[in-house]
């Protein structure tokens, strides 16, 4: 039986984007609870993994580790040599 995907959802409804004179989007204009529904989902991360994403090249060298995992290329790490 073939898999399909379900077309991929806005997680997030905005309303009109502001942009620069390049055409960038640069803002968003969100109602009120759409802002509501978003505190609530960061309520959900916890308190740990939220530094990941405050810090992007944390970020990015934890997905790398997990890629480098996903495919085998890891090793066992001794804490003593650290």
């Amino acid at each position: 039986m073939p898999a399909t995907l379900k077309p991929k959802e806005k997680l997030i409804h905005v309303k009109e984007y502001i942009t620069d004179k390049k055409g960038r989007k640069v803002a968003a204009i969100l109602e009120m609870r759409e802002i509501k529904r978003i505190q609530c989902m960061l309520k959900l991360i916890p308190h740990s993994e939220k530094c990941l994403y405050k810090n992007k090249a944390v970020l990015q060298c934890v997905q790398k580790g997990l890629k480098d995992c996903c495919k085998g290329r890891i090793s066992k790490l001794n804490l003593d040599e650290l």
